[in-house]
């Protein structure tokens, strides 16, 4: 093989893995599987599932008693906010790419006990778990 068609096919390599594991990385959070997150949820009545699609997105159908919130309204009135700091709060976006960046936003703020919903949206919907 070209050493130039293998440094190629490394960078590539390389920049799929990053595309990846980027959401992870910059989340600061796990991210659990859909199955996990919705049993979690049936045993936890105090655990919360926030959706940051758009508007138009949540509309269309999202995760059964999930709360819509858009990434630019995670910081605002943080003081009504505070009881629920310490309680389990699920974040899910289309395909977890939004909610990786929505989690390291909202621990920022100080939720200490947030996880991302792994495959978003579509992998949630794909497992017939409870949508409205």
């Amino acid at each position: 093989m070209d050493s130039t068609l293998a440094e190629s096919v490394v960078i590539v390599v390389v920049l799929f893995a990053a595309f990846r594991l980027l959401p992870r990385l910059m989340a600061g959070a796990p991210f659990d599987d859909p199955l996990k997150v919705h049993q979690n949820m049936q045993e936890d009545s105090n655990a919360i599932m926030i959706d940051v699609r758009t508007s138009d997105e949540f509309n269309s159908g999202h995760v059964t008693d999930s709360i819509n919130v858009q990434p630019h309204e995670l910081g605002e009135d943080l003081e009504s906010k505070k009881p629920y700091m310490n309680q389990k709060v699920y974040v899910i976006c289309l395909s977890s790419q939004r909610s990786g960046m929505a989690a390291r936003k909202l621990k920022g703020f100080g939720f200490k006990n947030i996880s991302v919903v792994k495959g978003g949206f579509l992998k949630w919907k794909k497992l017939n778990l409870p949508i409205s």
